[in-house]
């Protein structure tokens, strides 16, 4: 665009472009991505930046500073960077344009749980503002967000790589949340927890059991539950070293036989009932280790080329044997079956060929309830077990959000099992907390405002500088 005046040229610089209505000038921000059906780069606008005036640029109104007394949330935001770091280089690399709101978004999750058109107020009011000050948070921002961030799972997929490459083993689950969206082709009707019948969408996490981090996760179509949907997430996803670490209703023959044709290690959970699992009195079980101060008592035999481990818990086979003999003693069951069951309380099969021990067996099998954990984390703590999504792309992208806030969630929640804090305070209790450790600007500059007894018990407690760095 020639003949520009000075005032405006100024501004029309790399990743920005110029608009001309009329006798005014409009400022963007701006990308290019390539179009694979036009074969050739196309522009995206990522934000409209406002109206170019001699005197500056004019943000839109929905942009324009919040003045609220220029009071900033501060602490669980300066406690939250610790975390994040790790995560901004591989951000900038896989995303460069869009990285600050990304990180900016998951944040403000994660500390409020708000909707998308409340995050632009949020961000106005925290340091969320100055950490990440390239943010986009208005709605319509998000929404185009969202869709971008969906179709590039190439870039999504590089980055679940570059920060799973220190994790030994992973291990998978899979899930679903629910989605009234009537343009989401991948949907397909299951139950709820409440036994309704509701669309839902799939979803599969990968999580390394020594950094107890997310490492990969993707959307699925409908509900599906196969070895092969596992066997195609472990390729595309490129991690290596994966354990599959699965339950007991993923037992099959058929199963089994994908997973070995596939070369993949597995610890597989049985049902007391299956043929294979042979029941033997608890006197049988001779050895012993304790896994988080409970006793474990196991025995080994070999199935067809492979191992089956047997646990017996006698704590829990106590209480089982007391439930059941209430259930006899209220006419509901007779002691006949309970004398035929009763060499299957408290104990658990695992079908295995990974070799290892009896005890790191069990261990990976139990790891699997940071899993459940996580998904349970997903879809309550961050609210996405219904979503109003329109698109399959904005979902992904919808889910790769989530998926940042989970990974800074798990570092939390490592931090305070480390500093035995979990006894006392969730994850969401700590950032409530921090939360009241505010920033004041006041002619320009920061200063602390006051901050409350707990809050500082708490700060103590965490043993990182949350106050002595409120304004970088």
């Amino acid at each position: 665009m020639s003949g520009l005046p000075e005032w405006v040229r100024k501004h029309k610089k790399k990743g920005m472009a110029v608009e001309k209505r009329g006798d005014s000038y409009y400022l963007t921000r701006v990308t290019s991505v390539w179009d694979p059906e036009k074969k050739r780069a196309r522009k995206v606008t990522l934000e409209y930046l406002g109206r170019i005036t001699p005197e500056g640029v004019i943000p839109p109104k929905g942009k324009r500073p919040t003045e609220l007394g220029g009071i900033l949330d501060a602490g669980n935001y300066v406690y939250l960077e610790n975390f994040a770091r790790h995560l901004e280089g591989p951000l900038r690399q896989c995303f460069p344009d869009d990285w600050q709101s990304i990180l900016a978004t998951a944040a403000i999750k994660l500390c409020y749980g708000e909707p998308f058109r409340r995050m632009q107020l949020r961000h106005q009011t925290s340091l969320s503002k100055r950490l990440w000050p390239k943010a986009a948070l208005s709605k319509n921002s998000l929404t185009r967000l969202l869709e971008r961030l969906g179709n590039q799972w190439p870039a999504q997929r590089e980055f679940f790589t570059k920060i799973s490459r220190e994790e030994k083993h992973m291990a998978i689950d899979l899930s679903h949340i629910f989605s009234t969206s009537k343009n989401i082709p991948w949907t397909e009707y299951g139950h709820n927890s409440d036994d309704i019948w509701r669309p839902q969408v799939g979803i599969l996490l990968m999580w390394g059991t020594s950094t107890k981090r997310p490492g990969f996760l993707k959307l699925l179509p409908g509900a599906t539950h196969s070895a092969q949907t596992l066997i195609n997430a472990i390729w595309e996803s490129d991690i290596q070293e994966v354990v599959v670490v699965v339950d007991k209703g993923f037992w099959s023959s058929n199963n089994l036989a994908a997973l070995e044709e596939a070369n993949l290690e597995y610890v597989m959970a049985l049902r007391r009932d299956l043929p294979i699992v042979k029941h033997t009195a608890h006197n049988r079980y001779k050895k012993y280790f304790r896994y988080r101060g409970r006793v474990q008592w196991w025995h080994a035999q070999e199935w067809e080329g492979r191992t089956l481990y047997h646990y017996l818990d006698k704590t829990m086979a106590a209480e089982e044997e007391s439930n059941y003999l209430k259930r006899v003693e209220a006419g509901q069951e007779t002691m006949t079956r309970f004398r035929k069951l009763r060499p299957r309380f408290g104990t658990l099969t695992l079908l295995t060929d990974t070799g290892l021990s009896a005890e790191k067996t069990y261990s990976l099998y139990k790891e699997r309830r940071d899993i459940e954990y996580t998904f349970d984390t997903l879809q309550n703590t961050l609210g996405a077990d219904t979503t109003w999504m329109r698109t399959r792309e904005s979902l992904q992208g919808y889910l790769f959000i989530q998926y940042i806030a989970l990974h800074l969630y798990s570092q939390i929640l490592d931090h305070l099992k480390r500093k035995d804090l979990l006894k006392r305070y969730s994850v969401q209790d700590i950032l409530t907390h921090l939360s009241k450790a505010t920033v004041v600007e006041i002619d320009g500059k920061d200063r602390i405002g006051e901050i409350t007894r707990q809050t500082k018990k708490i700060i103590e407690l965490l043993e990182l500088p949350i106050t002595e760095r409120p304004g970088h």
